[in-house]
């Protein structure tokens, strides 16, 4: 059959409105909260630009009346800016510019974007559509229907009858209905104020109404700053009873948002949260929260640091951007109590850090310098509050120079810690007395430079010199009562250091082996162990194959190793064609000649029992294997060689097959009544996730205290996951079965986009 074709010169009467823009438009009202659309970003604003663009017509009849009348009929095809469409007849007005797509019309737009209706209006030089029985697919799966769709040019537009189903028909491939969807009757855009008012909408999931509201009014998807309402939430818990918040958010100008949360608690009463949000161009920007309440039951938190009338906080904080590769900022909260934050679910941290920084970076450049004050969030007291310390300063430097000529690397860096303190931080384990921090005040400044070099041989060795000289002041005031002696100390720590590695590697019918033997001279040329005069921020200790090979394992500044010392390891590594894989790593340090600061004891206890405090080191092994997909093993040993008993052991194993996910761990520390701990700890853990159906599962797991012959923690939960609607019922408790000390029950449920994000409650 013979085609013919035509082309429609409509110059700049399509304008702001194309037939596919006004589809677009009229279809993204069915995303919900403005902050997470559930479709394309910019989906009201996918439009053809303005210009002189022509609109290209095939068809299998076409024709032309004296009225002004083109009329294509059988297989029309149109074509205009990427905008493809078919349809059983187009009639086009070359006077009024109004043209009508009749029967099976189909549009894609050039997103892949599909759109079906029975007839296509647009009158008014395209500015007002109408579209019959309109259906819409994005390319990943979600559908809009409709059963008239109205946008007209004063940027309104609305759909008759409308669905909005992110999967779809919501019906699987073994006929089973799936996710949700949102029916009502009618839906009104108002592009010009950013809203979408729903009329009725009912929500259904898996094919079940469930809710039903009268009216809605919600932000425009494509607007995120647009005024409204915003995703409700809620939060349970037996101080407060069910807390229900409802944000509202307020442009109040251009770069200043106003978030206001009004909550309702049955137990404690309204709760009220004021938010301000200001951007300065785009050269920085302030947050400021302020929150309170007056408590109806203050008796539910009688005992603890709740039991106040008058609850409330407010938080800021600030980032600037003064000058190019420089940051400059805050943070600072003050509350009327520790646990208000925690107890009405505004804080998920344990701790809150007020602080001042400025912070500089580029390639070879690191400067931070921080004044800070560490607040524990939960029922705390003031006195718990005073062991807490501020840093002022707490500054780093870090500078590199890559030499010319590869002559290797030149680094410069420095610390400055400045610790005040109000009380003594102390404990007792077990007889064994910690001394965390003193009170008073303390200063401690450190400065390093190196040079490091890595050289390789033709015979495959490679050798890495390390040369340094770091320097260190300190000085503390004495304020302790425990330690009520001011004393200061200047340290010069000159450092070598080489690092020796032969690695071999083999090539097996596409398995690759790696052996790799490591060998480690370092020396630090001080006999000075605690140069930070007292231990604030080298305290935890544990020696394993992830530190075999430093050149200093203290945390911290305020200590660092001394004297001459070996390590010795080996390590292998081995993929297998099939997938598999293994690494293993052992060794072991030797102290040469010195003083060994890693046998020296401090009140922190960071150097107690470390397996490096004598001349043969504990023996230190790493190995972690999948020996088929899906599968994964994981050991470690800390052996001490003079009886090879094991001190620490700790092993893990998962496997993920077919839906069936299991994980298991244990681990054992040996007593040690240097550090307070009086017998052997054993504990083991596991957890499984089981597939009931296609979509149902259970998951269950559990802490057990081998030694004390009690239950840690444990759980279970069954849930229901399709793709777009994610239900599960949770428990969750410590100790035994049978008298938990403490239990919790959650229930949650998620609505799910096309992207796999959605809403959770």
């Amino acid at each position: 059959m013979k085609r013919f074709s035509h082309v429609l010169n409509l110059g700049k009467s399509i304008r702001r409105h194309s037939f596919v823009g006004a589809i677009v438009l009229a279809c993204t009202v069915f995303s919900l909260p403005a902050y997470s659309s559930f479709l394309p970003i910019g989906f009201f604003d996918r439009l053809p630009r303005v210009g002189s663009g022509q609109v290209s017509i095939s068809a299998n009849y076409l024709s032309q009346n004296s009225a002004g009348l083109i009329i294509a009929e059988g297989q029309v095809d149109i074509d205009y800016l990427g905008y493809f469409a078919t349809a059983d007849k187009l009639v086009f007005n070359q006077i009024t510019k109004d043209l009508t797509l009749i029967g099976n019309v189909i549009i894609r737009d050039p997103d892949g974007i599909e759109y079906k209706a029975d007839e296509v209006e647009l009158t008014e030089q395209f500015k007002i559509a109408v579209l019959q029985q309109m259906v819409m697919v994005t390319p990943d799966g979600a559908m809009i229907t409709a059963d008239k769709t109205d946008h007209n040019q004063d940027g309104l537009t609305i759909l008759e009858n409308g669905t909005y189903s992110p999967c779809g028909t919501c019906i699987d491939d073994k006929g089973r209905r799936i996710g949700w969807r949102i029916r009502t009757k009618s839906m009104l855009r108002d592009q010009e104020n950013s809203l979408i008012d729903l009329d009725n909408p009912v929500l259904e999931i898996l094919g079940i109404p469930v809710a039903w509201f009268p009216w809605i009014r919600l932000p425009n998807p494509s607007n995120p700053r647009a005024n409204g309402f915003r995703m409700p939430s809620y939060f349970y818990s037996d101080e407060i009873g069910l807390k229900l918040d409802i944000p509202y958010f307020y442009a109040a100008g251009e770069d200043t948002d106003i978030t206001i949360t009004p909550a309702i608690t049955s137990n404690q009463g309204p709760l009220l949260s004021v938010n301000l949000a200001h951007r300065f161009s785009d050269w920085g920007k302030i947050n400021v929260t302020a929150s309170g309440l007056y408590q109806f039951n203050k008796s539910a938190f009688t005992g603890t640091a709740g039991d106040l009338e008058w609850r409330g906080a407010i938080q800021t904080s600030g980032e600037f951007i003064p000058a190019d590769d420089w940051k400059i900022g805050w943070s600072y909260s003050s509350f009327t109590d520790a646990a208000f934050l925690s107890n009405y679910n505004m804080a998920i941290k344990k701790s809150y850090v007020n602080e001042v920084y400025a912070q500089y970076l580029t390639q070879e450049t690191y400067v931070n310098i921080r004044v800070q004050d560490f607040t524990l969030l939960g029922n705390y007291t003031q006195a718990d509050q005073d062991k807490q310390a501020s840093t002022i300063p707490n500054a780093r430097v870090e500078q590199i120079f890559e030499l010319e000529n590869d002559n290797g690397r030149i680094s410069l860096s420095g610390n400055l810690l400045g610790v005040n303190r109000i009380s003594d931080s102390t404990a007792t384990y077990n007889g064994v007395p910690y001394i965390f921090g003193y009170a008073g005040n303390k200063i401690h400044g450190t400065a390093e430079a190196s040079w490091t070099k890595q050289i390789e041989t033709d015979t495959g060795l490679v050798f890495t010199p390390y040369l340094a000289l770091r320097a260190d002041a300190a000085y503390y005031d004495g304020t302790s009562a425990l330690l009520p002696i001011s004393s200061q100390k200047f340290t010069l720590t000159p450092i070598a250091a080489l690092d020796v590695r032969y690695p071999l590697m083999a090539i097996d019918n596409g398995s690759t082996h790696l052996i790799e033997p490591i060998a480690q001279l370092v020396y630090r040329g001080s006999n000075e162990s605690k140069v930070g005069i007292i231990n604030d921020n080298a305290q935890s200790f544990v020696f394993d194959d992830s530190k075999l090979f430093s050149f200093n394992r203290f945390s911290g500044t305020d200590r660092q190793e001394t004297g001459l010392r070996a390590n010795v390891g080996i390590r292998y590594q081995a993929n297998f064609v099939d997938g598999s894989y293994i690494s293993f790593l052992a060794g072991q340090s030797y102290f040469l000649s010195g003083v060994n600061s890693l046998g020296i004891a401090d009140t922190a206890q960071a150097g107690t029992s470390t397996g490096l405090g004598v001349i043969n080191s504990d023996i230190v092994v790493g190995v972690i294997a999948s020996p088929f997909e899906g599968a994964e093993l994981g050991a470690k040993a800390i052996i001490d060689p003079t009886n090879t008993s094991v001190k620490r052991a700790a092993l893990a194993a998962s496997l993920d097959y077919e839906g069936w996910k299991i994980a298991t761990d244990y681990s054992y520390i040996a007593a040690d009544p240097l550090l307070g701990s009086i017998t052997d700890q054993h504990s083991i853990g596991g957890s499984i996730h089981i597939p009931i159906d296609d979509y149902w599962y259970s998951e269950a797991a559990l802490g057990y205290n081998i030694t004390t012959s009690a239950m840690i923690n444990h759980s279970l939960s069954i849930g229901y996951d399709d793709g777009y609607f994610a239900l599960a019922g949770i428990y969750e408790a410590d100790g035994d079965f049978l008298s938990p000390t403490n239990q919790t029950y959650k229930l949650t449920f998620n609505l799910k986009g096309p992207n796999g994000k959605g809403y959770g409650f």
